[in-house]
């Protein structure tokens, strides 16, 4: 016979049977059966049972609530999707406190919970649909609010671009769940973490209701279903395990290479481009790690994508480079920019965290002062008289 938090608990874990479920207890949050054994292998906590007079009684671990943030990031960066489970009603009723998952956090989304440290990688979504040999893809960077879609019918350029993608998590419609060759792709290949979702609503009325648009004209996938398709599931998966709307997400475009010189994965790995794969070091020794010297994550990541992404265009290369050397010429002020951007924290995680409604008082206080830095660069670069620097503020 359960008991009425017990029904609550199996409710919640068989809607949310791929999480560890973080079930809130008072000042604790327990986690039972297989999540206890789990939480007991990778947090290196006691286990102990619930019910310990029963013939079968229940495996039981927990961790006080305050130290959720050492303990959640453990389970994350294990790969375990984890369900929180808080208390929304007021434990000091009579009747059984109700609990309901307030979202699902995951690799991609870790950072929504808190500045929890120096991340520079994208914290990328890939969500992946296919039917009659055309694949969709659709790929949204948490951080920047970034998301593009795409249709593609050959599958070896699908793989080129997962390695340089490199998502946090990528999410399989139902119809892959058995596609071995993508499984094997994604998970031997690339060592990629799967989701699977499962989902009925009709896609294009999906994306219509959230862009609050008659037709996807606009976003130029109106003829394009696969792209359709597999954006909805992102967004819907988004959806589920945020327990948001998201209608902060208002832009989506055409993922396109047509305008960056084209690299495979033999050439990224062979020139060590970001990923030193004779050192299986991340970054030591690699082209990333020579040319980064940059003050901020915002501007590590723009780093690397521009380094899987070379521009091909002559233009925009010495305009670039115009840049730079306007900078080089100028080492005083070049000192001076570099100084104030040493103040400047990780504006997109602070702003996302605040469309989330998760930021902290430690977040808008950083954020003052990245705003504060940022008025004194363009103060600075004005001061300058360099007309070619103050051209940056009208890109």
């Amino acid at each position: 016979m359960l008991t009425p938090a017990m029904q609550q608990y199996h409710d919640i874990k068989q809607e949310y049977s791929d999480s560890i479920i973080f079930f809130r207890m008072w000042d604790f949050y327990e986690m039972f059966g297989e999540d206890a054994h789990i939480a007991h292998k990778v947090l290196w906590i006691n286990i102990t049972s619930r019910n310990k007079n029963s013939k079968e009684p229940e495996a039981l671990a927990g961790i006080p609530y305050h130290a959720k943030d050492k303990y959640l990031p453990m389970l994350v960066n294990a790969w375990y999707k984890v369900a929180i489970v808080e208390q929304v009603s007021d434990p000091k009723l009579k009747w059984i406190v109700k609990r309901e998952v307030v979202r699902v956090v995951t690799p991609a989304t870790l950072n929504l919970e808190w500045d929890i440290y120096d991340n520079f990688d994208q914290n990328t979504i890939l969500a992946l649909s296919y039917s009659q040999d055309i694949f969709g893809l659709s790929i949204l960077d948490i951080s920047s609010h970034k998301w593009q879609t795409c249709q593609m019918s050959d599958f070896e350029t699908l793989q080129k671009e997962l390695f340089k993608l490199n998502p946090k998590e990528v999410i399989l419609e139902k119809k892959l769940f058995d596609n071995e060759k993508i499984k094997e792709t994604l998970q031997k290949k690339y060592s990629l973490n799967i989701y699977y979702f499962e989902w009925t609503k009709n896609p294009r009325e999906e994306l219509l209701s959230h862009f609050w648009v008659k037709n996807l004209l606009g976003f130029w996938i109106e003829k394009l279903p696969q792209a359709i398709q597999s954006s909805a599931l992102l967004l819907h998966y988004l959806q589920v395990h945020q327990k948001q709307s998201l209608t902060f997400f208002q832009s989506l475009s055409v993922y396109g290479t047509s305008d960056f010189l084209e690299i495979d994965s033999a050439t990224i790995r062979n020139l060590d481009l970001i990923y030193n794969f004779s050192t299986g070091s991340e970054t030591l020794w690699t082209l990333f790690w020579i040319l980064n010297h940059t003050k901020t994550p915002m501007w590590k990541r723009l780093l690397k994508e521009n380094i899987l992404h070379p521009l091909k265009n002559e233009k925009d290369i010495v305009k670039r480079l115009q840049f730079v050397e306007a900078f080089l010429q100028d080492k005083i002020l070049l000192e001076k920019v570099r100084e104030k951007l040493s103040y400047i924290s990780d504006i997109d995680a602070i702003l996302n965290r605040l469309a989330f409604e998760r930021v902290s008082p430690r977040d808008l206080l950083n954020l003052k002062r990245s705003l504060q830095a940022m008025s004194e660069i363009i103060e600075i670069i004005q001061m300058s008289n360099n007309l070619l620097l103050q051209e940056i503020f009208t890109q």
